[in-house]
């Protein structure tokens, strides 16, 4: 686990500051992107993606809209609701931040060999799915043996 901690600070330490530097872009900017983008295209589905409460995502949202990295559009089947996408702008801001990332990550791996590159990916995949699980209720008194 402190290895774990250790690379969420450092990530935090440079990824933040440098997102800011070269794409204008703060990490939650990049975080509420990155979810639109993969299907979370109403403020409800940001805020279930990405643990964010109402406000914390309408702030969110005002500011991407704001910087024209999306757009907000009524939704067609139920005009009580607004559907957001990515502008042209925001697709763009939003790959070239993921290059920006990808780099650094790359300059990271660079000791490791390719067999280490891949299990180190495979495991922080598995970690992905296991996180995204609900967690396991305690077993009661009666179902242990």
């Amino acid at each position: 686990m402190t290895a774990w901690w250790d690379l969420t600070q450092a990530m935090k330490l440079h990824v933040a500051p440098m997102l800011a530097r070269e794409h204008d872009l703060e990490f939650k900017d990049f975080v509420g992107l990155s979810a639109i983008e993969a299907g979370a295209n109403y403020p409800s589905l940001i805020a279930a993606r990405t643990a964010l409460t109402p406000s914390a995502v309408s702030r969110l949202v005002d500011d991407l809209a704001r910087a024209q990295l999306i757009e907000r559009r009524l939704d067609e089947q139920d005009s009580r609701r607004v559907q957001l996408n990515l502008t042209p702008r925001g697709e763009a801001v939003l790959t070239a931040a993921r290059s920006t990332m990808h780099q650094l990550l790359q300059q990271g791996l660079t000791s490791l060999d390719s067999a280490q590159v891949h299990l180190f990916a495979r495991t922080l995949q598995h970690l992905a799915v296991t996180v995204r699980q609900p967690p396991t209720p305690p077993a009661t008194p009666e179902e242990t043996p």
